[in-house]
């Protein structure tokens, strides 16, 4: 039988039968190696032999984690600022801002008149601008000057 005319569910149990999996075992394996069942077969043998391949579900949990982790962080060191002509008029943290926001669209009466207000700021020249300040830490050797040689 061709690979085109398997269906998913031909595969899953082809998983199954030979590594003596469970179904959703077998469609992670078949999703993680893009529907290609000798490429979900490899990948099961090495995880089963220890080998790593990226199968790991807790790496990938774990870099879920530490994507969150950082774009909380992002929005943290972030600011928000209500601006006419380079004068800044109001200036708020991003979390406080996003929190005000929300309570503000919560409340219809509050939601017209910021509607409104938005409305007269844009015709009136105001900017909104967000900053965000870069609390990267360089761990590159081109950026260690210590590490430098001198010849």
């Amino acid at each position: 039988m061709t690979e085109a005319l398997w269906t998913e569910l031909e595969k899953l149990d082809v998983l199954r039968e030979r590594m003596g999996i469970g179904y959703e075992e077998a469609r992670a394996a078949l999703n993680f190696a893009q529907g290609d069942v000798v490429k979900a077969l490899d990948d099961l043998e090495k995880a089963r032999a220890g080998e790593s391949q990226g199968f790991d579900f807790v790496d990938q949990g774990q870099g879920l984690w530490n994507s969150v982790k950082a774009t909380m962080s992002t929005i943290s060191h972030s600011t928000i600022s209500l601006k006419r002509h380079d004068n800044t008029i109001v200036s708020l943290s991003a979390p406080l801002g996003l929190a005000l926001a929300y309570t503000i669209w919560r409340k219809p009466g509050l939601r017209l008149l910021a509607l409104a207000g938005a409305v007269g700021a844009a015709v009136n020249n105001f900017e909104l601008e967000v900053a965000t300040k870069d609390e990267s830490m360089y761990e590159d050797d081109a950026f260690n000057f210590s590490t430098d040689k001198e010849y």
